[in-house]
């Protein structure tokens, strides 16, 4: 499904505002493309203090909460992980 993205945030006092069209393949997973796109951004910007403002899927849908939720998560131990 092919959705348009529209990513507000502010990257060190200044406003940035970032669309795109995208796709995912079910309605759960927009939240993490827009995810992905955002640390896209903070790559091409060296990972400045970026906070995430507003995030809107097709110009009226909300999903903020979701993607800060993800942004948030914390990073699982290394002892996990087999090798």
């Amino acid at each position: 499904m092919e959705f348009n993205l529209e990513v507000h945030l502010n990257i060190d006092e200044t406003g940035l505002l970032a669309r795109g069209r995208f796709s995912a393949r079910k309605r759960e997973e927009m939240s993490n493309v827009a995810h992905q796109y955002i640390q896209s951004i903070k790559r091409e910007t060296g990972y400045r203090k970026t906070l995430i403002e507003k995030v809107i899927v097709n110009g009226t849908e909300d999903i903020t909460g979701e993607v800060k939720k993800i942004e948030n998560r914390p990073i699982p131990p290394m002892d996990d992980i087999f090798w």
